[in-house]
């Protein structure tokens, strides 16, 4: 942070921290699962998009390049809040990688813009024979450029730059008519969607050593495309439901000088995400949906390479490992029932800022 503030400003500063806290943790879970099919898998990837790593920068201009390498291997099948046996479910397994390159560029201290660019390499296992025996299992692999993000910023409303709003749009770029892959587990998800979030960030001690940060970001999905169903012939509309994430967390920020770095900063992380059911004759609104609350350890490494130009290089990694999770699951037509979801997901964030 570029200023210390006095005693009361961190009295209220606390005090906003304390409500936007309850705010995060509480948002994802007000809204409650209501309507309906082919979510078989549970990934909810805008998970990574929150938390450490891709909160916007403290800079009153300028601008950051960055790489993303998200990774997620849903194989367990999941019933309710517990886990459930891979004999109900036909799909077996789903493993993605997510490769994005991004730009975020602030024009003045108040207004920036920002566009991701993900490539999506994932692998699809199903029982294509179920629920008769014997299995088939087969995997069918899908690759190509996915949904890309087109996000605006704004920084404004305090002189620190701490708190900020984002706004922007998911366009259906990324394909959804990959063979073997129902609706829910292709790359895009044919929907245009809007973005809405906002950030906040502070000092919980004087000396900046340690900081804490909030971040809220809601998805929703508004236009929507069909395609052809391979399950029953016919071209079919997929919407997919909204999706609330939610971060909060705290960062030590006193490591200096250590193994070659100029900082290196440890944070830990609680992560809460609401996932609406899907919808339309496309979808498995019986199993899909979900309510996941995960804790995640990262840290962040700087280099800086010119700090009169504020050439500034960083890599961050964190784990993300599920300690709650409530599925929507029930028998559908086809007799499967549940969602796969992933015992643990990575993400690594590499920037560098000019």
């Amino acid at each position: 942070m570029s200023r210390t503030p006095s005693p009361r400003g961190f009295r209220r500063v606390r005090t906003r921290l304390a409500l936007l806290a309850c705010i995060l943790f509480v948002l994802p879970f007000v809204f409650f699962a209501t309507s309906t099919p082919a979510m078989a898998c549970a990934c909810g990837c805008s998970v990574f998009d929150v938390g450490g790593g891709l909160l916007p920068q403290e800079d009153d201009h300028g601008g950051r390049i960055f790489t993303e390498w998200w990774h997620s291997d849903q194989n367990q099948n999941w019933i309710g809040s517990g886990k459930g046996p891979a004999s109900a479910n036909a799909d077996k397994q789903v493993v993605t990688n997510w490769y994005t390159v991004g730009l975020q560029y602030m024009f003045n201290r108040d207004w920036g813009v920002m566009i991701r660019v993900p490539y999506v390499d994932r692998a699809f296992s199903t029982d294509t024979n179920f629920p008769a025996m014997p299995s088939m299992v087969q995997t069918f692999d899908s690759r190509s450029f996915g949904d890309v993000e087109i996000t605006g910023m704004y920084t404004g409303f305090a002189a620190d730059l701490s708190t900020g709003i984002m706004f922007g749009l998911k366009l259906p770029t990324g394909t959804f008519t990959a063979n073997g892959l129902d609706r829910d587990t292709q790359i895009g998800s044919g929907s245009t969607d809007l973005i809405l979030g906002a950030f906040h960030r502070g000092m919980i001690t004087g000396d900046n050593a340690w900081q804490y940060f909030a971040q809220v970001r809601w998805q929703q999905p508004f236009a929507y495309q069909s395609a052809y169903n391979p399950g029953d012939g016919l071209v079919e509309v997929y919407k997919p439901g909204f999706q609330v994430d939610a971060a909060a967390g705290v960062v030590y920020n006193n490591l200096y000088n250590v193994l070659g770095f100029d900082k290196i900063a440890p944070l830990l992380q609680i992560i809460a995400s609401h996932r609406q059911r899907d919808s339309g004759p496309a979808a498995d609104p019986l199993n899909s949906g979900f309510d996941r609350l995960m804790i995640s350890p990262g840290i962040e490494f700087t280099k800086v390479i010119d700090e009169v130009n504020k050439r500034v290089f960083k890599f961050y990694v964190d784990v993300e490992i599920p300690i709650y999770y409530r599925t929507n699951a029930a028998i559908n037509d086809s007799g499967s029932q549940g969602q796969l979801i992933a015992p643990y997901l990575i993400k690594t964030v590499a920037s560098y800022n000019f």
